[in-house]
């Protein structure tokens, strides 16, 4: 797709504003964006858009909203177009929380056991590790 003859929207824009998209936001930070309530119904013809575009913006509303949103976006856009939306990887940062507190868990655990052990002995966990990866 040749976007250089496209109508473009990038929607609750923020701080990522581009010169050859439409931008708009709710709280505009920037004169090339224009100050739109996206909850409520868009400013724009019925398909008069090739492609919308949206980053981390959809995780912060209710699923109603964001699917209210979604109904708009689907309206202003042509037959065949294009949408993008970014959201965070709710899998990806639960694992990376969840492997952190196992290292902190561990390390706390494994001090204390040193602490009573008077430090030269090996832990249950490390052992147990061990013999995991053997």
């Amino acid at each position: 797709m040749n976007i250089s003859n496209q109508k473009l929207l990038n929607f609750a824009c923020g701080s990522r504003i581009h010169p050859d998209w439409v931008n708009i936001d709710f709280s505009p930070i920037d004169k090339r964006v224009k100050k739109v309530n996206l909850l409520r119904t868009l400013p724009f013809a019925d398909e008069s858009f090739d492609v919308a575009y949206s980053s981390h913006f959809l995780e912060h509303l209710t699923p109603q909203k964001a699917l209210q949103i979604l109904k708009e976006i689907k309206r202003i856009l042509k037959p065949n177009s294009i949408v993008r939306i970014v959201v965070p990887d709710l899998q990806n940062l639960a694992s990376a929380y969840l492997a952190t507190l196992y290292k902190l868990t561990n390390s706390a655990q494994d001090s204390t056991k040193q602490n009573l052990t008077g430090g030269g002995g090996q832990t249950e966990s490390s052992q147990n590790l061990r013999y995991c990866k053997s």
